[in-house]
Order: structure tokens, then sequence, then C-alpha cells
């Protein structure tokens, strides 16, 4: 298999936020993954509009689509052939949050009832293809080498072991000023298809938000310009030449690839809110073990029916703490490589 996702001031604002906007050895080998320049690379595929979740800082699409490179970005020869793979259950894309700054001092999401809400005895989940934008900074030095790659935005972290050990086997062609090869760090953003395979679920629990629990911060997953506007340049220490410096960023040219699959644990938490039809209406992940698992948690909510809350006769809308655990897996292709010019990493040239 070849590897294929500010803050406010008022509780008002956070719980009104639409859920639509929330939820990036060597092996044999494989056609390399195409190198492109972000004024050519298409943009993400986008779903049809879900649930609300809140909060976020981005409204989903409507139609498939593929999201472009960020701005910065340097167009680069073809590497290779990229293979086309076949139309898989849905195509959906990460979709962000943003973090509270200031919280509310008395929580706005509490609320009783006679009856609290319930889960069914099932909740479906199906197969779903995720797009994700996988953000590396490479040190490369005069020969082309990778010295050492550092994740600096990284969807799957499940795969860290296997995406670091297989970007120190890329092989590249040197940065260049003045004409002579140079030693810098090369940043990229790497295009994944994820395949997300139904899970098997292990721990699911609902239990009603009480006025008394404490406010919690939703899980820090900006959208990627949000998150490349918030990287602070800084020079490098390292005696790297800085990557703006350079009349060419340095191009990949082999670029074997090891973390093409995952099988393993996964975990989620959230905030939701089931509203009077048994829908969820609007969700605050607050923990994830993977972020590639917004975009897919985000779809799979979108087609559940819960039992709503009661008082008396009447159902009512209710905030809820979902917590769901299990194993889960994954088949992940590496679709392209697009150069920035820009450094995305911490101080030093690298990675945070």
């Amino acid at each position: 298999m070849r590897l294929r996702f500010r803050a406010w001031t008022a509780a008002a604002a956070l719980a009104a936020f639409p859920f639509a906007s929330l939820l990036a050895q060597t092996p044999a080998p494989t056609p390399a993954p195409q190198v492109t320049p972000a004024s050519q690379a298409a943009p993400p595929p986008q779903v049809a509009p879900a649930p609300q979740v809140a909060p976020s800082s981005d409204a989903p699409g409507e139609t498939p689509a593929t999201t472009p490179p960020p701005a910065g970005s340097e167009a680069l020869p073809p590497i290779g052939p990229t293979p086309v793979p076949a139309a898989t259950a849905l195509r959906i894309v990460e979709t962000p949050v943003v973090s509270i700054a200031k919280l509310p001092a008395e929580n706005p999401f509490g609320s009783s009832a006679e009856s609290p809400a319930a889960l069914p005895p099932k909740l479906p989940f199906a197969d779903a293809t995720v797009a994700a934008g996988f953000f590396v900074s490479i040190h490369v030095d005069a020969t082309g080498k990778s010295v050492m790659a550092r994740r600096e935005r990284d969807p799957i972290p499940s795969l860290a072991g296997e995406t670091l050990k297989s970007i120190q086997r890329w092989t590249l062609i040197p940065a260049r000023r003045a004409g002579q090869p140079v030693d810098t760090w090369g940043a990229y953003r790497l295009e994944l298809a994820v395949e997300v395979r139904s899970p098997k679920i292990l721990v699911l629990n609902l239990t009603p938000v009480a006025r008394t629990a404490p406010l919690p911060a939703p899980f820090d997953w900006p959208n990627e310009t949000a998150w490349l506007d918030s990287r602070k340049s800084a020079t490098p220490n390292d005696g790297t030449v800085p990557i703006v410096e350079v009349d060419t960023a340095p191009i990949p040219q082999k670029t074997p690839w090891s973390a093409d699959s995952f099988k393993g644990p996964f975990s989620a938490k959230y905030w939701i809110k089931v509203d009077k039809a048994g829908r969820v209406e609007k969700a605050i992940p607050l923990e994830i073990s993977d972020p590639v698992l917004l975009a897919y948690f985000r779809q799979a909510m979108n087609g559940w029916l819960l039992k709503p809350a009661q008082t008396g006769t009447a159902a009512v809308a209710t905030w809820n703490e979902l917590s769901v655990s299990g194993t889960i897996s994954y088949s992940v292709d590496l679709k392209q490589i697009t150069a920035l010019r820009r450094p995305i990493g911490g101080g030093g040239g690298g990675g945070s």
C-alpha cells in the first residue's frame, strides 16, 4: 500500500458556532509522488454540509475539490506519475477548531432534564477517505542528503515513527545560491489521502454536561492558513542558509515511503449538543488521538440518531460529553509534495 487532513470572548459565541465548520528499511519500489507548485496543486476535496460543529474557523465545502498548497510555495517539476486510487465511500476534509483564549465564569452548556439523552444500541460508522496536509521541515545538505526531518503539523501522529524513517531516506536536489549548492532547511506540504476504515468501538459513553462542570478548551487544530500565519520566521542557528535566501529550494528526487498503513487504538472525546429530534446539532472536540479523525467523526455524526433528553413528556436539547475508544485502521497514500518558500519550523531552522 502507498501512503495516501482565535479566540472568542463570550460563551454565547462558542455555543452558537456552526457545527459544520469543525469537525493535513526501504519499501518495494513504487511510483514516486508528484511534486507540484502551489499555483497548480488542486484543492483538497470537501464534503456536503454536515451538522454544526463548534468551535471552528472554517465553513465546510459543498462539492469535492482539492486544497491548493498554501501561499509561498515553489513550483517544482514532477518527479513521477501519481496513480489515481479507486473511488471509496466518501471524500472528506479535515476541519479545524479554534482555541479559547478567555472562558466564561459560568458554564453555558450545562442543563438539567428529567431523563438524559441516550445512545442507540449501535452508532453507525462507515469507511471514508479523508484528504489531509502534512507539513515537514527537512535539513538538506549540499549533496542533497536528508540530514534531519521534523514533523511540523502531522495529521497522523500514530504513524510518526514510520513517517520520519521514510523522509530521512529521501534524496533531493540540493538548494542553490549564486549557482552553488548550499545547506538549508526545506519546507514541504505532503498531500495525503487517508482511507479510514470503520472502527471497532470498545468503549462508548454519553453523560450530561452539568452546570458545575469546568469548561474545557477545544482540541487545538487550526486550519492550514491560520497555522501557517502563526509560524514565526527565525534565523537558523545551525549554519544553514535560510530558505528565503536561496535561489532554488531543494527538490525531492527519490521519496521512498513506508508509512502507508496503521492499525491500532484510537480515542476521542467531544461535547455534543443533542437536539430535540436526537440529532447531533453541535460538537466541540476536546481530545483525539489523530487529527485526521476530526473530519471522519464530523461526517459520522451527521448520520447519528440518539434518544433526546426529556422533561416531562417534552423532548429537550442538551449538551453531553461523548467518550469513544477502540481500534481503527488506515490506508494512506502520498499524492503529491509541494515545496514552500518560507520557514515553517521553530528556532534554528528546524521544527518546534
